[in-house]
C-alpha cells in the first residue's frame, strides 16, 4: 500500500463524480453527431467524416498533456474538474462560433492559399473542446485508477444515451441548437463537479448558471445567435442566403437539414416547383404545384420520369418509387394514369412537406389522391419485405454516396445500387415490367453491367433488346459530362415500335438516346448489352471498375483503387470550384479525401501524442524503467478493434433496419450501453470463468466472426418481420459482442502497477490515436476488400490482444486479482 501515490488516499470516489462524468461524455457525443450534421450541411457531407477523427485525436492529445503536466496531475481534483468541465462547456460556444467566422473550403485547397491558413485553424476550433472533455475522462481515470471499471460503465453509458439526446434535440432546435444543448449538457456536469466541495465551488455555480442562461436564450433562435456558415462552391447554399426571400421553411432531422425555397424562373410545364435543398446543396429535389385532385386530363409533367411511363399509359399499372423526394415522379406516374404508386421515402421532412406542410396549398393532388401512398423507410428495405410485382420500378437519381442517408454516420454507404438489390428490383418486375434509373453520366457504364449481370444471376434469359439509354444534353454549368443520364430496362425486351415511341418521348423531352437496340450504336455500351461474357468485356476496360458493387462492398462510386490515386487525382479533388456538385461523380473525391485523412492523422497525431512523450521522458529514469511497449500495443489493438466492429456493424445493420434514426438508435447505443454494462461487471465476468480472461478475447473474436459471416444470412430469413421486432433482433445480436467488448479496456488498466499511473494516461492517449487510424482504414479496407474482411481483420485483432495481455501480468497475479 505505501507505494501508491499519497493522491489516491485523499480523494474518494463519489456518485457525482460518476455523473459528471456520465454527462461530459454525453455532452461530447452530442458534440460529436451535431458537428457530423453541421459539416455536411456547411461543408460536403465527405469531411463530416473529420469531425470523427478529430474528436478522437482531442480526446488522444489530452492523454498526453495529463501525462506531460505536473501541474495537472498535483491539481485538487474537484476543482479541476470544475473548472475543466466549465472550459469545455464554454470552448462549445466559442469554438462553434469561430469556425463559422472562418471562411474554410478544403476543396478549394489547392485553388486558395489562405485554405493552407484556415486549415490547421479550423482543426484547432475543433479539437479544442473534445481535448477538454477529454482532460475530464482522463483525469478520473488516472485518479481512480483502481475504479475503472465503474468509471468506462459511465463513460459509456453516457455515450450510449447520447443518440437519444441528439435525435430529440436536432429536429427541434436543428444544428446551431445541438451545439447549445452540448454546451448545456456540460453545465449540468460543472454543477455536479462543483458540489463536490472545492475552491471554486461558487465561481463555478455561478458561471455554469450564466453559461446555462445564454445556451437557454440561444435555443429560443439558435439559427439567428449561432448561424451556420456555408461554403463558397455550395452553389445552391449561396444562392439560398443571397435570396432569403425565397426562402418559405426550414427542418431539421438527425440525418439531413432541408430548406424549400420558391423557384423564381418560370415553370417550363403546368406545375410550378418548390426546390427542396438538402443540406444546402449536397443534392435537391423539386416539390411540384399539384392544387387539384388529378385525372385523366391532365398533362404529365416536363421531366425525364415520363419515359419510364410511357409504355405503361394504364390504370391498371402499378407502381413503385425508390426515393421519392419532392413527388415529382408521383406526379409523372398519375398523370400518366398509373393505377397505384407506392412511394417510399427515407427522409421523413420529405414525406411531410408533401402530405401535410404544403399540402394545402401546393401538393394537394398528391397527398389526397387515393392511388397514392407513400411511406416513409428505407425503399430497398421496404421492398425486400415484400412480395409485390410491379410494372414500373424508378430510382430517379437517388443518391447511393457515402453519408447523405446516414449524416451521423458519416462514410455508411446505402444499398440501393448493388448487385443483390438490383436483383430484388428485377425480381419484383412483372414479366412485361420496366425498370428506371437515372445517374450522372459518368455512372452509367457501370450500372449497365450491373444490372446485366444481376439479370444473368437471376437466371433471366438475354435476348439482347431490353436496354434504352438516354441522357441529358451537358449544359454549360455541367460542360462536357452530363449530370442527368438513365437507363431504361424491360424484362421481356423491347420491341421496334417501343423504341420508336421512346425515341420520339426523348427528343420532345429535349434528351438525347445514347443506345437503343434497334441502332445499336458502336461503344462501350454496345460491348456491355450485346457481350456473350460480361466478365471477358468488363476486361477490355481496364481502366473502368465495371463490376457491380454488391451488399459485402456497396460502394457503387467508388471507382479509383487506391494504389491508382496519384499526386494528380489529389490535386483534382480539392481544386472544386463551384462545380463541385457535379465533379464529384468524375472525381475519386472519397479516395482522396481518406487517404489525405490517413496520412494527417498519422502526421499530426504522431505528432502530438508520440513526440510530446517522447521528449518528456526520454531522459525521466522513473518512466525508463516501465515497460511500456506491451501496454502500447495492448491498448493500440483495443482501439483499432473497437472502432472496427463499430462501423462494421453500423454498416451491415442499416440494411436491416432501414431508416437512420433505427441503426444509429439501436446500433451506437446497443454497443455503448453494453459494453458499459461489461466494464461494471468485468471482474465477476472473468471470474465464472475462473480467471481465465483468454475465454473473453476468444468470445469476441467467435461472435465478430458469426455476425460477419451470418448477417446476411439473418437478414434475409427475418426481413419481413415488423421494424419493432427487427429492432429487438438486432439488440439481441449485437448487445452479447458488446458486453464482452467492454471487458479487456478496464482489464488492461487494471493491470498497470500502481507505481506506473502514468500508463493510465499513455494507454487511453494510444486507445484514441488508434481509434482515430482505425475509423479512417475500416472505411478504406471495406472499399477495397469488403466487410467481411474486415470482421475477420476485427476478429484477429482481439485475438492478438489476448495473447498481448498475457505478457501484463503473471497469471498468479490476475488471479489474485480477481479473488480479491
Amino acid at each position: 500500500m505505501s507505494s501508491k501515490p499519497i493522491i489516491q488516499k485523499k480523494e474518494i470516489l463519489t456518485y457525482k463524480h460518476k455523473a459528471g462524468l456520465m454527462l461530459v461524455s454525453l455532452s461530447a457525443l452530442v458534440l460529436e453527431f451535431t458537428l457530423i450534421r453541421v459539416l455536411s450541411v456547411s461543408l460536403w457531407y465527405h469531411f463530416a467524416f473529420m469531425i470523427i477523427s478529430i474528436a478522437l485525436l482531442g480526446l488522444g492529445i489530452s492523454g498526453v498533456t495529463i501525462i506531460l503536466s505536473k501541474r495537472i496531475n498535483k491539481a485538487e481534483l474537484n476543482s479541476f474538474l470544475t473548472v475543466t468541465s466549465l472550459l469545455y462547456s464554454l470552448s462549445v460556444i466559442v469554438s462553434f462560433v469561430l469556425l463559422n467566422r472562418i471562411p474554410f473550403d478544403p476543396f478549394s485547397l489547392l485553388l486558395d492559399s489562405y485554405q493552407i491558413i484556415y486549415l490547421p485553424i479550423y482543426y484547432l476550433l475543433i479539437t479544442l473542446p473534445f481535448f477538454l472533455a477529454g482532460l475530464i475522462i482522463g483525469q478520473l481515470f488516472s485518479r481512480f485508477r483502481t475504479s475503472i471499471n465503474k468509471l468506462y460503465f459511465y463513460d459509456l453509458v453516457g455515450a450510449g444515451l447520447s443518440c437519444f439526446v441528439f435525435i430529440l434535440v436536432l429536429p427541434k432546435f436543428g444544428g446551431s441548437g445541438g451545439i447549445a444543448a452540448a454546451s448545456m449538457l456540460g453545465c449540468f456536469a460543472v454543477f455536479l463537479f462543483a458540489m463536490v466541495k472545492n475552491r471554486m465551488q461558487t465561481i463555478g455555480l455561478f458561471s455554469a448558471f450564466i453559461l446555462m442562461v445564454v445556451n437557454g436564450l440561444f435555443l429560443t433562435n439558435p439559427d439567428v445567435y449561432l448561424p451556420i456558415s456555408i461554403s463558397t462552391n455550395k452553389v445552391y447554399g449561396n444562392y439560398m442566403n443571397e435570396n432569403p426571400d425565397l426562402r418559405l421553411l426550414t427542418k431539421w432531422n438527425s440525418f439531413s437539414k432541408v430548406d424549400v425555397l420558391k423557384d423564381d424562373e418560370e415553370a417550363v410545364d403546368d406545375y410550378p416547383v418548390y426546390t427542396a435543398i438538402i443540406d444546402a446543396g449536397n443534392s435537391t429535389t423539386n416539390i411540384p404545384k399539384v392544387p387539384n385532385i388529378l385525372d385523366s386530363s391532365s398533362r404529365p409533367p416536363f421531366d425525364a420520369s415520363n419515359l419510364a411511363m410511357l409504355l405503361k399509359r394504364d390504370d391498371t399499372a402499378k407502381v413503385f418509387i425508390l426515393g421519392s423526394g419532392g413527388g415529382g415522379e408521383i406526379l409523372s406516374a398519375l398523370t400518366n394514369n398509373a393505377g397505384s404508386v407506392t412511394a417510399v421515402e427515407i427522409n421523413p421532412i420529405l414525406n411531410d412537406l408533401v402530405e401535410k406542410d404544403l399540402a394545402g396549398y401546393w401538393t394537394t393532388g398528391l397527398a389526397k389522391d387515393k392511388r397514392v401512398k407513400i411511406i416513409t423507410d428505407d425503399a430497398r428495405s421496404w421492398l425486400r419485405g415484400k412480395r409485390i410485382k410491379y410494372d414500373v420500378i424508378i430510382s430517379a437519381h437517388t443518391i447511393s454516396a457515402s453519408a447523405t442517408n446516414s449524416g451521423a454516420m458519416s462514410l455508411v454507404e446505402n444499398y440501393i445500387l448493388t448487385e443483390e438489390a438490383l436483383r430484388e428490383y428485377l425480381q419484383h418486375l412483372d414479366i412485361n415490367g420496366i425498370l428506371y434509373i437515372t445517374r450522372p453520366e459518368a455512372q452509367i457504364p457501370k450500372l449497365v453491367t450491373s444490372i446485366k449481370i444481376a439479370q444473368q444471376k437471376n437466371g433471366g434469359s438475354d435476348t439482347k433488346t431490353q436496354f434504352y439509354l438516354f441522357k441529358r444534353p451537358p449544359g454549360e454549368f455541367e460542360k462536357d459530362v452530363s449530370y442527368l443520364s438513365g437507363v431504361l430496362y424491360k424484362k421481356s425486351g423491347f420491341d421496334e415500335f417501343d423504341i420508336q415511341r421512346l425515341k420520339t418521348m426523348t427528343a420532345l423531352l429535349n434528351l438525347e438516346t445514347i443506345y437503343d437496340p434497334t441502332s445499336k450504336q458502336a461503344g462501350i455500351f454496345n460491348d456491355i448489352i450485346q457481350s456473350n461474357d460480361i466478365y471477358e468485356t468488363v476486361k477490355r476496360y481496364p481502366d473502368r471498375k465495371l463490376l457491380p458493387a454488391t451488399d459485402d462492398n456497396p460502394y457503387f462510386e467508388h471507382n479509383t483503387d487506391f494504389t491508382d490515386l496519384n499526386i494528380s487525382n489529389i490535386k483534382e479533388s480539392f481544386s472544386q470550384t463551384d462545380r463541385a456538385l457535379v465533379t464529384m461523380s468524375q472525381r475519386p473525391i472519397a479516395e482522396s479525401t481518406l487517404v489525405v485523412l490517413l496520412i494527417q492523422t498519422i502526421l499530426i497525431s504522431g505528432f502530438l501524442i508520440f513526440l510530446p512523450i517522447y521528449l518528456r521522458t526520454r531522459k525521466d529514469p522513473e518512466f525508463k524503467k516501465m515497460k511500456k511497449a506491451k501496454y502500447l500495443l495492448y491498448f493500440a489493438l483495443l482501439g483499432l478493434g473497437y472502432i472496427i466492429v463499430e462501423i462494421c456493424l453500423i454498416q451491415k445493420f442499416t440494411l436491416f433496419l432501414g431508416q437512420p434514426v433505427y441503426t444509429m438508435l439501436t446500433v451506437i447505443s446497443t454497443m455503448l450501453i453494453f459494453s458499459g454494462i461489461g466494464s461494471m461487471f468485468s471482474e465477476k465476468i472473468i471470474s465464472l470463468f475462473k480467471g481465465n480472461v483468454n475465454i473473453v478475447y476468444i468470445i469476441i473474436a467467435v461472435l465478430t466472426l458469426s455476425l460477419g459471416l451470418l448477417n446476411s444470412l439473418i437478414f434475409e430469413s427475418l426481413v419481413r418481420t415488423d421494424i419493432l421486432w427487427r429492432v429487438v433482433i438486432s439488440i439481441a445480436l449485437i448487445a452479447p459482442l458488446a458486453l464482452f467488448m467492454g471487458i479487456p479496456f478496464p482489464y488492461g488498466m487494471s493491470r498497470i502497477d500502481s507505481n506506473a499511473k502514468y500508463l493510465v494516461a499513455y494507454g487511453w492517449g494510444v486507445n484514441g490515436f488508434f481509434s482515430v487510424l482505425g475509423s479512417v482504414l475500416v472505411v478504406m479496407l471495406s472499399m477495397s476488400y469488403g466487410f467481411l474482411t474486415v470482421f475477420i481483420i476485427a476478429a484477429l485483432l482481439y485475438l492478438a490482444a489476448m495473447f498481448t495481455v498475457k505478457k501484463l501480468t503473471s497469471i498468479a497475479a490476475v488471479n489474485a486479482t480477481v479473488k480479491g
